[in-house]
C-alpha cells in the first residue's frame, strides 16, 4: 500500500500535537526555583571541594 502525502502529513501533525500535549502537562519548574536548586548543587559541590 503506498502512502500519499496527505496521509504522512496527518501522522506528522498528530505526532506534533502529541508531543505539545505531553510538554503542557508537565508541570513547571519557576526559573526562582531553578536557580534555587543551582545554589543547592554548588553549595554541595563547594563542601566537596572543602573536604
Amino acid at each position: 500500500m503506498e502512502y500519499s502525502n496527505v496521509i504522512l502529513d496527518a501522522e506528522a501533525n498528530r505526532q506534533q500535537i502529541a508531543e505539545r500535549i505531553a510538554r503542557a502537562a508537565t508541570p513547571r519548574i519557576s526559573s526562582t526555583s531553578h536557580r534555587h536548586l543551582l545554589a543547592q548543587r554548588l553549595r554541595r559541590l563547594a563542601d566537596r571541594v572543602d573536604n
